[in-house]
C-alpha cells in the first residue's frame, strides 16, 4: 500500500497544498538541502579530527600543554 503525503507551504497568510510538478520540486530541493548540510556537517567533522590530530601530534614532538597550544592559535 502506497502512502501519499500532503504538502503544505505558507505564503503569506494563507496556507497552499503542493501538488504535482511544485510539490515535486520541493520535496527534490528540501532533498537537495537535507544532503547539502549532511555533507558539510561530515567534511567539518573531517577537518577537526585532522586538526584535532595534528594539534595531538605537535603537543607530542614538542611537549607542549594544551594551554600551550592554545595560546600559540
Amino acid at each position: 500500500m502506497a502512502s501519499t503525503s500532503k504538502v503544505f507551504i505558507g505564503i503569506d497568510d494563507k496556507v497552499i497544498e503542493l501538488t504535482g510538478a511544485d510539490k515535486e520540486a520541493f520535496l527534490a530541493d528540501r532533498k537537495a538541502s537535507t544532503d547539502a548540510k549532511a555533507l558539510f556537517e561530515t567534511e567539518l567533522k573531517t577537518k577537526q579530527d585532522s586538526r584535532d590530530s595534528a594539534l595531538k601530534k605537535l603537543a607530542d614532538i614538542a611537549g607542549l600543554t594544551k594551554a600551550e597550544l592554545d595560546a600559540i592559535l
